[in-house]
């Protein structure tokens, strides 16, 4: 599954908040191979995604808007989205997506307390479409599903996706993951944070449960909750989640990934090796966004649009969320994003003036 323009009003936070994923042009010897939908090279699509922000910017919430939406078609349930509103306000949001096949959907609608209504629109794709063309030439589709969530999710198809971070799901999915893929996952990396915790195995009495032994201490990984965390320090119990998310992705399709923060305790070297072994399991039209608040991570040879960062502002008088990419300012190769963010080119860091009352005068 692919994300290509994803809008949010009233949602978390978010008002006239608008991203696009969509690129416009090849990027001749880019380390993301394959930025395109399989068989349609022209439509083209941020692969990968590291987004970055100061706190309470909406990262977390991000996640947790598009889960939402997502959900609500996969298990046919509009009360999901009733989440999203708030208050009096109306809510509303507007997603374009790709699914299987050659088909864009675009999915809108708002909620407030009362109603829940849904527009819903396709377009083909066809061989030399880009998305602003395949956009263009999307058709009112909502008569078809007739309010019914029922017919939404049979003329989308079954979505496949995958959030990791407790605040946005409570716990991760481990049911349908390969089993052999994620004990070796697990060994590995929870190897790498702690040598002392190489005894990894599947538990025998209990069901998508694993074990892990350190000097008499069994440690339980069960249903993708572990149950003793305090035994464990803060870097390793995320090391656990890290290694779930990562052994997910070699066992899904056209799956969409939002990991959100799993590396907040794990040393930025590491960090960056495991965002690379994602990138590696990467499917064909497959899209992976990262966020983070590690500067070391915009030391990636990725393309200037993998970048993004997100940012409040005041207009009227009113706090809004808007997002910035690296591409929207940097247009040579050279041109270092670690650098443009530490002279606050994206106008994403923090003021942080109000701390100067603090300073001891001379």
């Amino acid at each position: 599954m692919i994300i290509l323009d994803v809008r949010l009003n009233h949602i978390y936070g978010f008002d006239d908040f608008h991203v696009n994923f969509s690129y416009p042009k090849k990027i001749v010897g880019s380390l993301l191979e394959n930025e395109f939908l399989e068989g349609r090279e022209r439509f083209r699509f941020k692969k990968a995604v590291i987004l970055m922000g100061t706190n309470a910017t909406g990262k977390t919430s991000f996640g947790k808007a598009l889960l939402r939406i997502f959900k609500s078609v996969s298990e046919s349930n509009e009360a999901v989205l009733r989440e999203l509103a708030a208050g009096d306000q109306t809510a509303g949001f507007q997603v374009d997506f790709v699914n299987e096949g050659y088909i864009l959907h675009r999915l809108s609608g708002t909620i407030d307390k009362d109603n829940v209504n849904i527009r819903y629109f396709t377009a083909d794709i066809a061989v030399n479409d880009s998305y602003e063309k395949a956009a263009a030439k999307l058709k009112d589709r909502t008569d078809d599903v007739s309010g019914s969530f029922k017919k939404l999710k049979d003329m989308i198809g079954p979505l496949s996706f995958r959030f990791a971070y407790p605040e946005i799901e409570t716990s991760l999915r481990i049911g349908d993951v390969k089993k052999q893929a994620l004990l070796k996952t697990l060994r590995a990396v929870i190897g790498t944070l702690d040598p002392t915790l190489t005894d990894v195995s599947i538990a025998k009495d209990l069901k998508d449960s694993f074990v892990i032994r350190r000097r008499g201490q069994e440690i339980i990984i069960q249903d993708g909750k572990l149950l003793n965390r305090d035994l464990l320090s803060s870097g390793t119990a995320e090391g656990i989640d890290v290694a779930i998310f990562l052994a997910s992705m070699l066992s899904y399709n056209n799956s969409f990934y939002y990991c959100d923060e799993h590396f907040s305790y794990i040393q930025s070297d590491i960090e960056k090796r495991i965002f690379g072994l994602m990138l590696e399991r990467l499917g064909r039209n497959e899209q992976l966004i990262f966020t983070t608040h590690n500067a070391d991570m915009l030391e990636l040879n990725l393309p200037k649009h993998s970048f993004a960062f997100l940012k409040k502002e005041i207009n009227g008088g009113e706090c809004t969320v808007a997002v910035t990419f690296a591409s929207d300012y940097l247009k040579r190769n050279t041109d270092s994003v670690k650098c443009a963010l530490e002279n606050d080119v994206f106008g994403s860091l923090p003021d942080d003036s109000l701390l100067d009352e603090l300073e001891v005068e001379q």
